[in-house]
């Protein structure tokens, strides 16, 4: 017995020692990765700092009309074979815009004095210069302090010598060598350069007429929701962005008088317009009827959805509202509204911030989704790019216009993503209206309808994760095939080039000293069941940008990657509509985010 506890406890001391010493190694090992990874990371700095003193330079040689600086981030061993040299053609224009593209022209070899001549030539063909953009929208591939190959954003709005207004939108390729020669600091040259693509839009700035707001009567201001300021000490928020997240406009019909009124939905206090039409001389004037309407009062909104809920022919108000009872007021034909948010049971409280209609089961009567998002007080995104401690979305059926039941469980659309955006059609001309949510942090969900009442999220089958900080998305059919396309607003991020393998598993590595391992660990497997071996480019995906899908007709969706309309900034909302009444849809997406000082990246 005793000889049997002796070799249990050596057994025991050998299996104790050999995890020590795997855990060293393993310790050491992360270690060896972390100390990688900050060297990418000062890599990047290092090459960002680069970008910005090339944006700087290349303003000074427009100004001084000279180049001869710009020569200085070229190296003397510069030399881009069968390069040529790169020329704007004009291609098809676009209503009254002028579209150009860059193109090679040639296919000699480039030295660094026809680079000099090349960008002299270009700023010579400007009259002005409004902003320069020089960022890094994809490391390809680095050798850590020594050399680097990216692609390069570069972004310029200005005034060409005819007047004409235009935005030059360049991709480039650049090699850049460190040349420095003590090893303790970046001397970036560039030794080669390809171009990736190049566009240039041009016109006279005159498709829209910009209308001051307070000369037709518009004075609404937003103002943000007070519990959500984070400079006020009664303001306990977890999740500090959600600040950032308020405010709506809807256009409607109110009162059926054929002109549409405008709805702002407000932290403080939403705003109903109505519009009093157009005068002898063309002129639009509007009218605050907030009071009037019996809509007074309503904060802490996001969205306000108008739909003719029972069918009596006037189209009544939801109101989406953050930890705060959401709103029904039905329309009564007079211009006037009531609140009847209790009595049809939609006074739900939830962090809600969007929703949209659908008739889903085809019973005659418009039914409700609301989108919902984490509860900021509380709670932050758990994973940055898979956020699921969110929701869950809501989806309400109407019984005959009289009260709302709730059948997110039965019908399997509870999504419990940081949801910012829903939409509902048929995607597939099946005769029922399917749903589609964007949601932050993480993916989109596509739920399709199977007519009895239920939904099946089908995703990863159609072939729309479109993993990325989801803000907004739109159906709508752009190339006139019968079937409608989609259109989603993300992150197109300065800081995607920090997202890549790397950084993830970096992240990984973080991760894996805390208990989170443990607690999100099923989390991480759904990640590698929806993505599998492409899980560590999840980085990369998620500041891509906007992403347009081509409906394929058979439920299934292809990404336009040459659309041209991925690099669309910090998405928020989006939507189809035709411009210019040549029957093609076009799309506006809305953009902007609150910067660093100019310059800084990280």
């Amino acid at each position: 017995m005793k000889r049997r506890l002796k070799s249990a406890a050596r057994i025991l001391m050998f299996l104790s020692a050999a995890m020590g010493v795997a855990i060293a190694i393993a310790l050491y090992a992360m270690a060896r990765k972390d100390e990688q990874h900050a060297r990418f990371y000062n890599t990047g700095k290092a090459v960002n700092n680069f970008l910005s003193s090339y944006n700087h330079a290349l303003k000074d040689a427009f100004e001084k009309k000279d180049t001869s600086e710009m020569e200085g981030f070229y190296s003397e061993r510069y030399v881009s074979p069968g390069r040529g040299r790169w020329e704007l053609k004009r291609e098809e224009d676009a209503g009254d815009v002028t579209c150009y593209r860059l193109a090679p022209e040639g296919q000699y070899d480039y030295r660094k004095t026809d680079v000099r001549d090349e960008l002299a030539r270009y700023l010579r063909g400007l009259a002005s210069i409004e902003d320069i953009k020089f960022k890094i929208d994809m490391i390809e591939k680095i050798e850590l302090d020594r050399d680097v190959q990216l692609t390069v954003k570069f972004i310029l709005d200005g005034t060409d010598l005819n007047g004409a207004l235009f935005q030059d939108r360049h991709f480039y390729r650049w090699y850049l060598e460190n040349e420095d020669t003590t090893g303790s600091s970046y001397d970036w040259k560039i030794v080669r350069d390809e171009l990736v693509e190049g566009v240039r839009v041009a016109g006279d700035g005159r498709g829209f007429t910009e209308v001051d707001p307070v000369t037709v009567g518009i004075d609404y201001k937003h103002e943000r929701d007070p519990k959500l300021n984070i400079k006020s000490p009664d303001a306990h928020l977890r999740f500090g962005v959600m600040e950032h997240g308020f405010g709506g406009v809807s256009a409607t019909d109110y009162n059926n008088d054929g002109r549409p009124d405008i709805f702002f939905a407000d932290g403080r206090r939403s705003r109903l317009y109505r519009n009093n039409g157009a005068t002898d001389s063309g002129s639009v004037s509007f009218t605050d009827v907030t009071k009037e309407a019996g809509l007074d009062g309503i904060d802490q909104a996001n969205a306000g959805i108008f739909a003719d809920f029972d069918n009596d022919g006037f189209e009544d108000l939801f109101v989406v509202r953050y930890l705060a009872p959401c709103k029904f007021f039905h329309n009564n034909g007079d211009g006037t509204f009531t609140d009847r948010s209790h009595d049809v049971g939609l006074d739900i409280v939830a962090p809600c911030m969007s929703a949209c209609v659908l008739d889903y089961d085809r019973d005659g009567y418009v039914d409700l989704y609301v989108g919902v998002y984490g509860n900021a007080f509380a709670d932050i995104p758990r994973l940055p790019f898979f956020a699921q401690n969110g929701g869950p979305s809501r989806l309400f059926h109407n019984d005959g216009g009289l009260r709302f039941t709730d059948v997110t469980e039965a019908s399997g659309t509870g999504n419990t993503g940081w949801c910012l955006a829903v939409a509902a059609c048929d995607y597939d001309n099946d005769g029922y209206p399917d749903l589609m949510a964007a949601n932050d942090f993480g993916r989109k969900n596509l739920y399709h309808n199977n007519g009895n009442g239920t939904f099946s999220e089908v995703a990863k089958q159609a072939g729309v994760l479109d993993f990325s900080g989801g803000m907004g998305l739109a159906f709508g059919d752009f190339d006139d095939d019968g079937y409608l396309d989609i259109y989603t607003s993300n992150i197109n991020s300065n800081q995607r080039w920090f997202g890549e393998d790397m950084t993830v598993s970096q992240y990984t590595r973080n991760v894996l000293r805390t208990k989170w391992s443990l607690l999100d660990a099923g989390e991480y497997y759904k990640v590698y069941k929806l993505l599998g071996s492409r899980w560590s480019e999840v980085g990369t995906m998620i500041g891509k940008g906007n992403s347009l899908f081509h409906n394929n007709g058979n439920g299934t969706f292809t990404e336009v990657k040459d659309s041209h309309t991925n690099r669309a900034g910090w998405g928020w909302g989006v939507a189809f509509f035709d411009m210019d009444n040549d029957t093609k849809l076009d799309i506006y997406a809305a953009n902007g985010w609150i910067s660093n000082t100019p310059g800084t990246d990280l």
